[in-house]
């Protein structure tokens, strides 16, 4: 087996406006942030980006740094996950990233290794789909190979991440085929999204996050 280099990227540079401008990251679920917890569950990898954009202060991004985070900052301002794919992808050091967003606290490891299993080196992304052929963007592995259909799509200000992947050669996996819940690819991404984890979390203190 072919053993590529693969680093890992969580995506930070939104706008948040749907959880009322809180930065996703920092939310906090046992006194732990969902930027903490997803670092951990990446800590295989040897390089672990966090793509941000220029709202951060000093601290924060000099924080983020002390964490053990490499900071790339969005090239492309507000146009979305594209943006900071894009600008991770030309300035990290590997040939692939396996990227995911920092509202995505329940990524596994598993999760990572069953996408690692069907990298190849002609392969451009993997990534996952459900029982009704949707595709999961985010938690999934990118080529520096994509690098020229995104300038295509920024230069016509189309932005979709499903659109890059279908203009991909790209391999989906069926998770109904895989031992992974479906929940594991969700985000928090609304502040009644945040209530019913923390509701979740208060009466099946079991959950894995």
């Amino acid at each position: 087996m072919v053993i590529l280099d693969v680093g890992a990227l969580i995506l930070m540079g939104g706008k948040n406006s749907r959880m009322n401008g809180n930065v996703k990251g920092l939310l906090k679920i046992r006194n732990i942030t969902f930027l903490e917890k997803i670092k951990e569950t990446l800590n295989d990898f040897s390089s672990i980006y966090l793509s941000i954009n220029d709202k951060f202060s000093q601290d924060q991004k000099q924080n983020f740094e002390q964490m053990g985070f490499q900071l790339i900052e969005d090239i492309y301002k507000e146009i979305g996950p594209l943006g900071g794919i894009y600008s991770s992808l030309l300035n990290c050091k590997e040939e692939y990233l396996f990227i995911t967003a920092c509202d995505m606290p329940f990524i596994t490891k598993n999760n990572i290794k069953i996408l690692c299993d069907r990298l190849d080196k002609d392969v451009d992304v993997v990534v996952f789909c459900d029982k009704n052929d949707r595709l999961y963007p985010l938690s999934a592995i990118y080529s520096k190979k994509v690098l020229p259909i995104i300038e295509e799509m920024i230069d016509k200000k189309y932005y979709k991440l499903s659109y890059l992947i279908e203009k991909s050669n790209f391999v989906k996996i069926n998770i109904e085929d895989t031992d992974i819940e479906l929940e594991t690819l969700s985000n928090i991404n609304t502040p009644q999204d945040y209530d019913s984890l923390k509701e979740k979390i208060k009466y099946s203190p079991s959950k894995s996050i």
